[in-house]
């Protein structure tokens, strides 16, 4: 049943939504519309029409930055979940194909997603995939705000009301190039760890924590001497021949990475994370065909 008070007043249409989405996603009026002053004070003009009609703040200043209000955060997910639906609907009419984002991490995307993604591609060739490199702490937040139709995140970082759908347990091991192997390191890894010049993920604080931590509680001290922005650097970084890695186990199956030896300290074991694909159900009932996707990748990404 439709509300007719929601026609009653002026300053609601479509152009106005969708202005409100990129300022707010932009972080500012001037970042969303350019240099052009008219685009800007349009922009702004939008906004405030939609603040008029609603009768609540959508933004706020702080300093030289805009925040988005909970209302305004509120009104965000309800316009996007709402343009989905309606560009479905188009692309249905017009016989186009319907665009998925999938958002995860670049390890996963390099050694899980990509080589598997084409059996998904040939199965729903009315569909297109978007892949977003995101921390799993961005993933639930997008999938919360119905910015991501499918995430590939930690376990621990789902909450209500996403669902999600276990894929594997991701565990890390240690990859040592030719030129610096010796079969001793099969019989001691930690003094592998301690003679050997290592690479690995640098970006995620929590990571090099829990191996830190891991590594000094089983006396083992890893001298790492790259910390890279990806797993798939450090993987790189391996293949010169001048650095071992800790990378992630799955990270074998890559046939570049296969001269590598591989050994698995007891204690690394305590570094595994289990993993999901999730999704936020309220998007998925919008989106009327996004179970075929979602059933598929629930098939093709289990590791």
């Amino acid at each position: 049943m439709i509300d007719e008070k929601l026609f009653q007043m002026r300053g609601l249409s479509l152009d106005r939504l969708r202005t409100f989405m990129s300022v707010a996603e932009a972080g500012g009026i001037a970042k969303a519309a350019g240099s052009d002053p008219v685009r800007q004070s349009q922009f702004s003009r939008q906004i405030g029409e939609l603040e008029t009609y609603f009768g609540v703040e959508l933004l706020k200043r702080n300093g030289k930055h805009l925040l988005v209000t909970e209302a305004g955060r509120q009104l965000a997910v309800v316009a996007r979940e709402q343009f989905s639906g309606l560009s479905d609907f188009a692309a249905f009419c017009r016989h186009l194909p319907r665009r998925y984002s999938l958002g995860a991490g670049d390890s996963l995307f390099h050694w899980v997603v990509v080589p598997r993604i084409g059996s998904l591609i040939k199965t729903l060739p009315e569909a297109i995939f978007v892949l977003k490199n995101l921390r799993s702490r961005d993933i639930a937040d997008q999938l919360l705000d119905s910015q991501l139709d499918f995430g590939i995140l930690r376990q621990a970082r789902v909450q209500a009301p996403l669902k999600g759908s276990i894929l594997g347990d991701v565990r890390y091991s240690l990859f040592i190039p030719p030129a610096l192997w010796s079969p001793k390191w099969k019989k001691d890894p930690n003094a592998a760890l301690k003679e050997l010049p290592w690479a690995t993920l640098g970006t995620d604080g929590e990571f090099v924590e829990q191996l830190q931590e891991a590594a000094t509680k089983a006396k083992a001290s890893p001298n790492l001497r790259l910390l890279t922005e990806s797993f798939p650097q450090a993987a790189r970084a391996a293949l010169t021949g001048q650095f071992a890695a800790i990378l992630p186990a799955h990270a074998e199956a890559d046939p570049l990475l296969r001269s590598l030896h591989r050994i698995d300290p007891p204690w690394m074991g305590k570094l595994h994370r289990q993993v999901v694909l999730a999704w936020n159900p309220r998007l998925m009932r919008i989106r009327a065909h996004s179970d075929e996707p979602l059933g598929l990748l629930k098939q093709i990404l289990i590791f």
